[in-house]
């Protein structure tokens, strides 16, 4: 089965912050339980949960692929934006730093539908994409994801919409990338076929369900 793993790190531990954190992803979470980290990551989030660890130097925040579909960002920090699927062998990878936008790939199998900015120094060791995101998640929280301890503690969240996002929602104009039954992506917007981003991004947005399937959906 491999590994279907989905979420965010951020190379700063905002556990003394996490309602600021918020504002910036403009997310409003409920506290629902403590678990471990095993189950934090666990495959497949569920579209409602969001499942928190924090190491020493960052975090590292566990959501559902629909919600890593685009980019997020937060000011003087850096972030990758990851989503894994060993399954259909699919990957996409954003990083930004300071809310600049330095590298983003997307992958289906063997064949490379997005590749843009300059290569992460953790790609010089494997251009493998599954390679890059383990590497480069090591490097934001200052800790490589195989060295965190199953018992390890974390937090279960859940999404629970407020009427700020709900308007944030309403005026979201975000496009995304969606690849049609026919195997051919297709851009809802012409910016989206742009080069890589070399101003800052607008904050981030809430997704809305789309009506096609996703890039690592199209093998169900």
């Amino acid at each position: 089965m491999g590994f279907n793993l989905s979420g965010i790190a951020i190379n700063k531990n905002f556990e003394a912050d996490f309602d600021y954190l918020q504002e910036k992803l403009g997310w409003n979470l409920e506290k629902q339980s403590e678990i471990d980290f095993e189950i934090a990551s666990s495959n497949w989030k569920d579209e409602g949960i969001c499942d928190v660890y924090f190491s020493e130097q960052g975090t590292l925040l566990f959501i559902s692929m629909d919600r890593c579909t685009g980019s997020f960002s937060i000011e003087n920090q850096n972030v990758l934006t990851f989503a894994l699927s060993e399954t259909s062998m699919a990957f996409n990878i954003i990083y930004t730093e300071n809310c600049i936008e330095k590298r983003s790939i997307m992958q289906v199998e063997d064949h490379r539908m997005h590749d843009e900015g300059e290569k992460l120094a953790v790609e010089s060791t494997s251009e493998d994409p599954s390679e890059i995101i383990w590497n480069q998640m090591g490097v934001v929280l200052g800790k490589p994801f195989w060295d965190i301890a199953p018992d390890a503690k974390a937090t279960r969240y859940i999404f629970s919409i407020s009427k700020p996002q709900l308007k944030k929602e309403a005026k979201s104009t975000k496009s995304e990338i969606t690849v049609p039954k026919d195997g051919k992506i297709t851009y809802e917007s012409e910016s989206d076929q742009g080069s890589i981003k070399t101003k800052k991004q607008a904050p981030n947005p809430i997704k809305t369900p789309a009506t096609e399937k996703k890039w690592w959906e199209f093998w169900k």
